[in-house]
């Protein structure tokens, strides 16, 4: 059957499942959108990201990643500045109370995933984080 070898589905798919073993936490316990929880973890790991950098990263069409900004915004999660030298262009940063938000709701996930891999063993742990790294490869060319 051509999708039990069509790596896009199959990545998909499995994308999917994991997704899904999260979802809970970020939606139904801390009122987030998929987009909005990308979009606050991609901001806690550098200083300070455009929304057109966000897009890639996330990665969602800029309309949403433009509204998951402006939610978090309202919540005081997230705050944005217009570029000093172009002013078409603002900077998101996580704030205070994002951090604290985003050190809630981590561990969850965290232990969630955990609980989805704990069937497998460290070989087969392993296995997965370097077939990852050798797909990863592949876009590093981009």
């Amino acid at each position: 059957m051509f999708l039990n070898n069509y790596l896009p589905y199959r990545l998909n798919l499995l994308a999917e499942k994991t997704s899904q073993n999260t979802r809970d936490i970020y939606r139904k316990r801390h009122g987030l959108t998929r987009t909005q929880w990308r979009v606050l973890v991609n901001l806690a790991e550098v200083a300070s990201l455009t929304a057109s950098e966000l897009c890639e990263l996330v990665p969602a069409h800029k309309t949403k990643v433009s509204r998951a900004l402006a939610d978090l915004e309202a919540r005081g999660w997230v705050k944005r500045s217009t570029d000093s030298s172009d002013r078409r262009i603002a900077h998101a940063v996580i704030t205070a109370k994002g951090k604290r938000a985003l050190a809630t709701i981590q561990p969850e996930m965290i232990a969630a995933t955990e609980a989805l891999l704990a069937p497998l063993s460290a070989e087969e742990r392993a296995k997965i984080d370097e077939g990852l790294a050798v797909l990863e490869r592949l876009f590093e060319r981009d």
